[in-house]
């Protein structure tokens, strides 16, 4: 240990603190654009629940072979938008929804173990209409000037 950096102690990489706030804002969660955002995840969810079941289709044979090379071209933007979709309901199921307990609970478990499809049953039933009544938040909060 250096004279320098005997007198402070050094902090943890990461604290609880660091793992509690997350750099989403309630201002973006809220905003039109996130809704934007959030439909076009949930658009490809959609697509991706096709493509798995078309994968199976060629698998049996009752596609052409060639298919597939399609099908693994569409599926990595599918998976990408699938998982910005997951987190964003989780942060909205987290801070947002001020639902039952038990509703929140019920919705977890579907959440967490049904992903693709309870995703788009809660963005459809829950997020969208949460976000519904709620006026437009701007993306930027302006800071009074001092």
């Amino acid at each position: 240990m250096t004279a320098s950096t005997a007198g402070k102690r050094r902090s943890p990489v990461l604290s609880c603190a660091a793992v509690l706030i997350l750099p989403i804002s309630r201002s973006w969660m809220l905003s039109g654009a996130a809704r934007k955002v959030y439909l076009v995840c949930s658009i490809l969810t959609i697509g991706l629940i096709v493509t798995r079941l078309l994968q199976v289709f060629v698998t049996l044979d009752l596609l052409p072979g060639q298919t597939t090379a399609v099908l693994k071209l569409a599926i990595l933007p599918e998976v990408t938008r699938l998982s910005l979709l997951w987190v964003a309901m989780f942060y909205f199921w987290f801070g947002f929804d001020q639902s039952h307990w038990l509703r929140r609970a019920s919705w977890f478990v579907l959440i967490y173990f049904l992903a693709p499809y309870s995703l788009l049953l809660y963005y459809f039933f829950v997020y969208r209409k949460g976000t519904d009544n709620r006026v437009e938040v701007p993306a930027v909060e302006s800071l009074p000037r001092s």
